[in-house]
């Protein structure tokens, strides 16, 4: 078994130091499906799921995130891969007139950009039970999650079976207090416009391997600028401001009627007795009624057999 760097005995805090670096640098070559591979300025959707069950979920993800895409941008996808098939041309044009070092770097992009998904990729997070979905730029995650949530709703078809929270990550930027307001205030622009209308909203703040970053800081900051003209309510709010820090990385999103659409829990949704009063209403009548007649001929048939057991008590007691 080879010793790793950072496990040999007798190392100085500075050597200590140089040593983790080092590592991970090792551990990021020899697994580079490990690396964490969010950066600030990308936009998707954070989600959470089972704990081992992270790459699963992030495949049915994209199925369900593909599904509706198809709906609410029709003609997207085909729009991209023109853009691609264009950016390919003009490569080969430029490839005409470059050398051959040029040219072979350009068919090993290319060769991966075909391997991945066109409209949205996983990203690793390196953390039990998240998942990180990152979106094409002319996707608004927001719209997404409130237009699958509504729709799951009425259908109440399930189509996840890992996944729990679908969060818009509208803003990625780093986990720096500074950082998350600027971006919250980006997300929230409507409500902190002159000309916006009072209305009421609540924040979500999770934080994960963050030692640096409070939660009750992180609150403070980012509420008070929309605490002057909004109204705080933290059981029915319109717009819920969900902040998701985990290490050096945060996502923001605004979401309507957070309560109301189950927190963005897709397990809740479908868990709950409304879902099965549903599915029960679903059901042929003509069976139902079977059903109840067959619960009828059984209580009859207790009753019969309860008569019948007391009067056997009484004959034998006379």
């Amino acid at each position: 078994m080879v010793k790793r760097a950072v496990d040999k005995p007798g190392l100085t805090d500075a050597q200590q130091k140089r040593a983790k670096r080092y590592q991970s640098m090792v551990d990021r070559v020899r697994n580079p499906h490990s690396a964490f591979e969010i950066s600030p300025g990308m936009k998707g959707f954070f989600v959470t799921c089972n704990r081992n069950r992270e790459k699963k979920s992030a495949t049915e993800v994209i199925d369900l995130l593909e599904e509706y895409a198809a709906k609410i941008y029709p003609g997207l996808a085909e729009e991209i891969e023109n853009e691609d098939d264009e950016d390919a041309d003009e490569n080969e044009a430029e490839a005409a007139s470059g050398n051959i070092e040029d040219e072979i770097a350009r068919e090993v992009a290319g060769i991966k950009s075909k391997s991945k998904p066109k409209l949205f990729r996983y990203l690793n997070a390196t953390i039990d039970c998240l998942v990180f979905i990152k979106c094409h730029r002319m996707i608004d995650p927001e719209k997404m999650v409130q237009f699958i949530f509504d729709d799951l709703t009425k259908t109440m078809q399930r189509k996840t079976r890992f996944t729990s929270r679908l969060i818009p990550a509208k803003v990625t930027t780093t986990s720096k207090l500074d950082a998350i307001v600027k971006g919250s205030a980006e997300v929230a622009k409507n409500l902190l416009a002159e000309d916006a209308e009072p209305t009421t909203f609540a924040l979500v703040v999770n934080i994960r391997y963050c030692d640096d970053l409070k939660r009750d800081e992180v609150i403070r900051a980012v509420a008070g600028p929309l605490d002057v003209k909004h109204k705080v309510d933290l059981t029915n709010a319109k717009y819920t401001l969900v902040i998701e820090a985990f290490k050096s990385m945060c996502t923001i999103g605004l979401v309507e009627n957070y309560n109301a659409r189950k927190r963005l829990n897709l397990q809740t949704l479908f868990d709950e007795p409304a879902v099965k009063n549903h599915k029960a209403s679903e059901k042929d009548p003509i069976d139902q009624i079977d059903q109840d007649g067959n619960q009828a001929d059984n209580q009859n048939g207790a009753k019969e057999k309860a008569g019948s057991k007391d009067e056997i008590e009484q004959n034998s007691t006379s």
